[in-house]
C-alpha cells in the first residue's frame, strides 16, 4: 500500500487526496476510495447500519408529537433529498474495478429499484467505456510515473 499510495501521490493526471478519516467518507472527500474488500465491507455496512438508524429515529421522532408533525412537514423536502442521496437503493451499486471487464456489485438484499439503478450503472459504465479508460489512464499516468522511477521498489 505505501507503493501504491507513493505511485497515485506522483501522478499527475490524478486528483489523489491520499488517506482519509472515515468520518470525512460522506463528506465528499473523494469520489473513489481504495481499499481491501474486507475493510470496504466493513465500512459500507457500518455506514448503512448508522445512516437506517438515524432516519429511523428521526421519523420516530418527528411522529411523537403534534408540534414534530409539523416540523415534519415543514422539512420534507430537505428529508426526501437527504434520503435519496444516502439510500444505497439510489445507486444499485458500485463498480468492481480490476477486473478485464465491467461489474458491478449490489448489496444482497437489493430489491427491485436497487436491481435496476444498478443495472442502469452497468450501462452507464459500458456506454462510457469505463474499464478501457480506466485501463488506458493508468497507463499514461500511474504505469508511467513508475516506469520513470530510476529506484526499484522496496
Amino acid at each position: 500500500t505505501l507503493e501504491a499510495h507513493r505511485l497515485l501521490s506522483e501522478a499527475e493526471d490524478l486528483n489523489f487526496r491520499g488517506n482519509t478519516e472515515s468520518r470525512n467518507l460522506l463528506e465528499g472527500a473523494a469520489d473513489v476510495v481504495v481499499c481491501d474488500g474486507f475493510t470496504g465491507n466493513v465500512v459500507l455496512k457500518a455506514l448503512e447500519g448508522t445512516i437506517a438508524t438515524v432516519l429511523g429515529s428521526l421519523r420516530e421522532e418527528i411522529s411523537a408529537s403534534r408540534r414534530a408533525k409539523l416540523g415534519g412537514l415543514l422539512i420534507r423536502p430537505a428529508a426526501r433529498g437527504l434520503r435519496d442521496r444516502l439510500d444505497p437503493d439510489t445507486y444499485g451499486g458500485a463498480y468492481l474495478l480490476g477486473l478485464r471487464g465491467l461489474a458491478v456489485i449490489a448489496h444482497g438484499s437489493s430489491g427491485r429499484r436497487a436491481i435496476a439503478n444498478a443495472i442502469r450503472l452497468a450501462a452507464r459504465g459500458v456506454e462510457h467505456d469505463v474499464v478501457g479508460s480506466l485501463q488506458e489512464r493508468l497507463e499514461q499516468g500511474v504505469l508511467e510515473s513508475a516506469r520513470s522511477d530510476p529506484e526499484p521498489a522496496r
